[in-house]
C-alpha cells in the first residue's frame, strides 16, 4: 500500500491522462512503500522463463515414462495370457516387467513431484524462506529518470527508463520488461485502492518508460551522425 507520495500531486477530476499530467509536473518522485508478500513473490516466480522450460521438460519426461509403463503393462498381460508360448522364460519374463513398470511408476511420481516442486507456489515459499527474496517492507521510487526499489536489508537497485521496453499488468503488480518484452527485469507493485488509481500508477510507468526509448533513441542517433558533422 501506498504511504508516501513525495511532491504532493494535484488530484483533477478530467480523467486519467490530466491526473497523469497534474502529478508529472508537481512532483519529480513517486514513493512507495509496499509490504511484499508469498502472493507478490508467487507472480514473478511465474514469470521466469527457465522455471517453465524446467517444469515443461520434467512434463515431457513424465509424459515418456508413464508411456514406458503402459507399454509395460501391456506385454506383462500377453505374458499372463500366453504361459506356453515363452516356455522357461515365462517367470524370468514376468519378473522383468514387473519390474520394469514399477520403475516406470516411479520416475512418474518423481516427474510429477519435480513439476510441482518448481511451479511459481513453492519456489515463492522457497524463496522467501531461504532469503533470496525478502519478505517484509520494500521501497520504490518512481522518479523522471527511472525507477529505485530498496530491499528491508538496505540494498538497493536503480534501473533507468531507457533499458525498459514495456510494462506487464498481473492482478497485484506491474512487471518493467526489457529485452523487447520478452524478461522480466523489475516490478512496481499495484498500490490498491488506499492510495493512488493503479490505472494511474500503470498509465504513469508507460509514459516514462517511453518517454525514455524515445529519449534513448535521440542518443543514439546523436552518437551515429554526431561524428559526421562538420
Amino acid at each position: 500500500m501506498i504511504r508516501q507520495i513525495s511532491g504532493g500531486p494535484r488530484f483533477t477530476d478530467a480523467g486519467v491522462e490530466d491526473y497523469i499530467y497534474d502529478m508529472t509536473i508537481a512532483t519529480d518522485t513517486v514513493v512507495l512503500r509496499y509490504d511484499l508478500g508469498w502472493e507478490d513473490v508467487r507472480e514473478i516466480m511465474a514469470t521466469s522463463r527457465l522455471l517453465i522450460l524446467m517444469r515443461r521438460s520434467w512434463m515431457v519426461g513424465g509424459a515418456a515414462f508413464a508411456a514406458l509403463m503402459a507399454e509395460s503393462i501391456v506385454l506383462l498381460s500377453i505374458v499372463i495370457t500366453r504361459p506356453a508360448g515363452y516356455g522357461t522364460h515365462h517367470g524370468p519374463l514376468m519378473v522383468e516387467l514387473v519390474a520394469g513398470g514399477c520403475l516406470c511408476l516411479l520416475l512418474v511420481c518423481w516427474s510429477a513431484l519435480r513439476v510441482w516442486r518448481l511451479s511459481p507456489g513453492p519456489q515463492a515459499r522457497h524463496a522467501i524462506a531461504s532469503g533470496v527474496w525478502q519478505s517484509g517492507t520494500h521501497e520504490f521510487k518512481i522518479r523522471d529518470v527511472g525507477v529505485a526499489w530498496k530491499a528491508p536489508d538496505g540494498s538497493a537497485v536503480f534501473l533507468p527508463w531507457p533499458v525498459l521496453t514495456g510494462v506487464r499488468e498481473t492482478e497485484r503488480l506491474f512487471l518493467l520488461l526489457d529485452q523487447g518484452g520478452s524478461h522480466v527485469r523489475g516490478f512496481i507493485p499495484k498500490p490498491g485502492s488506499a492510495g493512488l488509481p493503479p490505472e494511474v500508477v500503470g498509465a504513469l510507468i508507460r509514459e516514462r518508460i517511453g518517454a525514455g526509448r524515445l529519449a534513448g533513441r535521440i542518443l543514439v542517433t546523436a552518437d551515429t551522425v554526431g561524428p559526421c558533422v562538420r
